[in-house]
């Protein structure tokens, strides 16, 4: 009975996700073929996750310890996701007045932290959201939560692959220690607003991740 309702079902949420995650980081790389090569390799991992899943599943005993455990790892990864968000957000906040500033923080050696949110935001895509959500599909409340952070998640990422990736790579062309356009002095001070929402959802997928812990009903 477990197997067959987990059977499948994870899938129709997980590989478009993947699939649009992996187009949207190739096309960063301005390339038709890289875009088609992102999205075919998030549609391979979406199914392997989603069907090996549903292998565990049929496993019951692993499946619930897993379930559990793929929780508690996305609590540790998003929490620290939305405390390096915060902190990175504190540090552009303050220097607001001072585009120059905020864009010196975006370039080498602090690079934005950019090493650190390639890391944890690729765990989060990747592995711990589709994973959570196949292995803790069975259960209806913890299905509920899963998916509004999930949804919530792909969403604000979907929008950094839009507009703030590329705007970052904008702003790195413009030359170092010289005065900024005031254009381009704008934009600084817009993206660094609009970051507060994805800092905030960062924080609400949180959340949700963590009240799906305390949720067993199978009901």
């Amino acid at each position: 009975m477990f197997a067959k309702r987990q059977q499948g079902r994870p899938i129709f949420f997980v590989v478009p996700a993947t699939t649009a995650i992996g187009a949207l980081s190739g096309r960063l790389a301005g390339s038709a073929a890289v875009i088609a090569i992102g999205g075919l390799a998030g549609l391979a991992w979406g199914l392997a996750v989603g069907y090996t899943a549903d292998w565990l599943s049929r496993r019951e005993r692993w499946a619930e310890k897993l379930a559990v455990r793929s929780l508690y790892l996305g609590v540790l990864v998003a929490t620290t996701l939305f405390g390096g968000s915060l902190f990175a957000m504190m540090f552009y906040a303050s220097s607001l007045s001072v585009p120059e500033t905020v864009l010196g923080l975006m370039r080498p050696p602090l690079g934005g932290g950019f090493a650190f949110f390639v890391i944890f935001n690729s765990l989060m895509e990747w592995l711990l959201f589709p994973a959570t959500l196949c292995l803790n599909w069975h259960l209806p409340a913890r299905r509920t939560l899963i998916v509004a952070g999930a949804t919530l998640y792909y969403l604000s990422r979907v929008w950094s692959y839009l507009y703030f990736v590329p705007r970052i790579l904008q702003f790195m062309e413009a030359p170092a220690g010289a005065p900024l356009a005031p254009d381009l002095a704008d934009q600084i001070v817009q993206w660094v607003n609009l970051s507060w929402i994805r800092a905030a959802i960062d924080g609400v997928a949180a959340v949700l991740l963590l009240l799906a812990i305390s949720k067993d009903d199978a009901k």
